[in-house]
């Protein structure tokens, strides 16, 4: 009985942790000279009827060239039954307003795997609608900057549940940024940008990133995003958007 119940357990948490029987399809991209890189996660856009326009009118305030927005996962909430169309990158440019964008040269939708986006049947794929160039990845991204490579994952390829992800790390001493760092096998120099967990954090020993959530759910929003200006520096910024 003892030994049934030990094989359920470690059956259940192989099933949780999907990196140690799936292969993620990573896409690598060369940035342009001087990029600026802002990445979230974790809007859940059906089951969040926030005002997203203070995203597109931030990214406005820049005033920069070669702007990169990446959303890093769980840009949906209930989609996971739906087939990836047109309809939803529609739904992102309107609802983030980023629409007329001089400086945006790309969006990068690196899907959540396991998650609540909807379900895509290709490594990627790419649209442009209203003058917006999407870039829909699922599995991860690379992103090269001369030297410096940055990787960017939902996070729940390591782990599927989010708030399991979460408790890992505050009560297991980061064991779930360890984990992430242990499936992706980056560079030892690499820096690795998740989501997932709804806690945004640097943690500069391991080179980890969260770009926090904009939902209130099991904590409170915290509207942040990491950036990663074109000399490689991290950042966790706020960005002030209305309730």
């Amino acid at each position: 009985m003892v030994s049934l119940v030990l094989g359920l357990i470690i059956t259940l948490l192989i099933y949780e942790m999907p990196f140690i029987y799936e292969k993620a399809y990573v896409a690598t991209i060369e940035l342009g000279n001087d990029p600026l890189i802002i990445a979230i996660s974790d809007l859940h856009l059906e089951s969040n009827k926030r005002n997203f326009c203070c995203i597109g009118n931030y990214l406005r305030s820049l005033d920069k060239e070669n702007i990169y927005l990446v959303i890093n996962g769980d840009l949906f909430d209930k989609a996971h039954r739906q087939v990836m169309s047109q309809l939803h990158m529609h739904e992102l440019i309107q609802r983030l307003s980023l629409s007329g964008i001089n400086g945006l040269r790309e969006v990068i939708y690196v899907m959540a795997m396991h998650d609540h986006d909807p379900r895509f049947y290709h490594k990627e794929t790419r649209y442009s609608i209203d003058n917006v160039n999407v870039r829909v990845i699922r599995g991860a991204v690379k992103l090269v900057m001369g030297s410096k490579t940055f990787w960017f994952l939902h996070g729940d390829y390591v782990v599927k549940n989010g708030l399991i992800a979460s408790l890992m790390n505050k009560l297991l001493s980061g064991l779930y940024d360890k984990l992430v760092r242990l499936a992706v096998r980056a560079g030892r120099d690499d820096w690795i940008v998740i989501g997932h967990t709804h806690v945004p954090n640097i943690n500069n020993e391991l080179r980890i990133a969260n770009t926090g959530s904009w939902l209130n759910r099991f904590i409170n929003a915290t509207d942040t995003a990491i950036v990663i200006n074109g000399s490689g520096n991290v950042e966790l910024i706020n960005i002030k958007c209305n309730p």
